[in-house]
């Protein structure tokens, strides 16, 4: 048996709390620990610069969360990257304003939006990114909405 055979989706705590419930601001905590302990930012940094073969007019994040990872991501690419514009999908609007300002000081402007992904990719189908990140995301879904 295959490990996606053994595969169990289960129901994120994140997925039906307001952004500022106390339980959302400790998982998101948590997350932001995580990646840190994955070294996720560093492997994600360097597999865009791998994969990506020029930098990037346009990146989408799904699974935007509170922004942290590919903020994380922009200060290690933005010397390289210049003038990205990032759009940050996310169920849950998670951008502020200090979010919104360390974008604009390495010259990166964000766009969020604030929907579900596939009602999003639905409506949005044809629209162009040069890259597209996904981080601890794909477990909310079964096998059917993959």
């Amino acid at each position: 048996m295959s490990g996606l055979e053994q595969r169990q989706l289960e129901p994120e705590i994140l997925d039906g709390l307001a952004g500022d419930d106390p339980r959302a601001l400790a998982a998101r905590r948590d997350l932001r620990r995580i990646n840190a302990l994955m070294f996720q930012a560093r492997i994600m940094a360097s597999l865009l610069w791998k994969f990506v073969p020029r930098p990037p007019r346009r990146i989408l994040e799904i699974g935007a969360g509170d922004g942290s990872f590919m903020l994380a991501i922009a200060r290690r690419m933005a010397g390289h990257w210049p003038g990205v514009q990032l759009v940050m999908l996310d169920r849950v609007d998670l951008i502020t304003a200090q979010l919104q300002g360390d974008f604009d000081r390495l010259g990166w402007t964000v766009e969020g939006v604030t929907a579900d992904v596939f009602d999003w990719a639905r409506k949005n189908e044809g629209t162009r990114f040069d890259a597209i990140t996904v981080n601890l995301f794909l477990h909310h879904f079964d096998d059917a909405e993959l």
